[in-house]
């Protein structure tokens, strides 16, 4: 069974003053929404980051840090860590319990 469908024309479509101005305004809204979207990506998000980053480096403590002093500090830390050896034959262990025999008692 063959179902009789009427063919749509386009050139009656695009030759018609109404759909051309419906065609040119949805075309017109598109292009509206692209450059909103690139606006909004590239100028307001820069500019609120930039924003940000200014209130941030408010916040942030302008003083630096003295290098050599946290290198000396380190170094002592490392020479305190490493004068100090646990040999441990001298440890007593004392989760070693002695055996008895039986026969000793």
């Amino acid at each position: 069974m063959r179902l009789n469908l009427p063919k749509i024309k386009l050139n009656f479509l695009f030759s018609s003053i109404k759909y051309f101005y419906v065609l040119i305004i949805i075309m017109m809204a598109f292009a509206l929404s692209l450059l909103s979207l690139f606006l909004y990506q590239n100028l307001y998000k820069s500019i609120t980051q930039s924003e940000q980053i200014i209130l941030l480096k408010q916040e942030v403590a302008p003083d630096t840090i003295d290098l050599a002093r946290v290198d000396s500090v380190l170094s002592a830390l490392k020479q305190k860590v490493s004068q100090k050896t646990i040999n441990w034959l001298e440890i007593k262990n004392f989760f070693i319990y002695p055996i008895r025999n039986s026969t000793e008692n």
